[in-house]
């Protein structure tokens, strides 16, 4: 595994962490998670939907509906500087 890789892979799981600590710590778990869900599709669509105009789009498949549902905003995000980074 390359550097990059590896290095993508410990911020990923870094920021999960953090977002699963946060939702904790909120005392609101479900109400965090649904709303981290909701929100992190929210931006994969808005992501796809200004496509047109920034050129920049990602795919719809199981990984980044993951990324996107577990991570909410700052998971699509990352998904977008993964993309730019293997580019």
């Amino acid at each position: 595994m390359e550097l990059k890789s590896k290095a993508i892979a410990v911020f990923a799981c870094a920021l999960g962490v953090m977002l699963l600590i946060g939702m904790l710590r909120s005392g609101h778990f479900f109400k965090a998670a649904a709303l981290t869900v909701v929100s992190g599709f929210a931006a994969l669509f808005a992501v796809n939907l200004l496509a047109a105009f920034t050129g920049v789009s990602l795919a719809v498949n199981p990984v980044t509906l993951g990324v996107s549902g577990i991570s909410g905003i700052p998971g699509v995000v990352m998904l977008l500087a993964v993309k730019l980074m293997l580019r």
